[in-house]
């Protein structure tokens, strides 16, 4: 997969106070546990851009599915300020989402992929297939961001 620089996050996340103020207030309270018997709920957070450069953005991707019926709802978007810090603006371009496909459990590992339902508005390197990974023992989660392997923190509970 290719790597992602400051400059090509900047040019997808947009920058400067201009971009936070016209941004989309969300809620931004974590989770991630059973709602149901079969029903997973999760949020998946990481920091952007990655290290050595500071991180001013975060990536989300949260929702629910049914385990049994193999369907469910998530969304995507990148959030300004890291994910300690993150606040409930939006960039402006980046929410999406998505509808679950279908939902594969093994173990502790749950693989969820699905499609974007709003195709006319992809970014340049954006697919509109969705996969994530789910690792309940180890708290993480693996999904793609542009092209990128982005590994995720899974948030606690609520």
């Amino acid at each position: 997969m290719k790597t992602m620089d400051r400059r090509d996050f900047l040019k997808i996340a947009g920058a400067g106070s201009v971009v936070v103020a016209a941004g989309v207030a969300m809620p931004v309270a974590g989770f991630f546990g059973w709602t149901g018997k079969d029903v997973l709920r999760f949020r998946a957070v990481s920091g952007m851009p990655k290290a050595p450069l500071p991180t001013y953005a975060s990536y989300v991707i949260e929702g629910q599915v049914n385990l049994r019926a193999r369907t469910g709802q998530l969304a995507k978007s990148v959030h300004a300020g890291a994910p300690n810090a993150m606040s409930g603006v939006v960039f402006p371009g980046t929410a999406r989402s998505i509808r679950v496909t279908d939902v594969k459990q093994s173990g502790n590992e749950v693989l969820i992929t699905g499609e974007l339902t709003e195709r006319s508005s992809l970014l340049k390197g954006e697919s509109p297939l969705f996969t994530i990974r789910i690792d309940r023992s180890t708290g993480l989660a693996q999904a793609d961001f542009l092209g990128t392997n982005v590994v995720m923190k899974l948030d606690e509970h609520n």
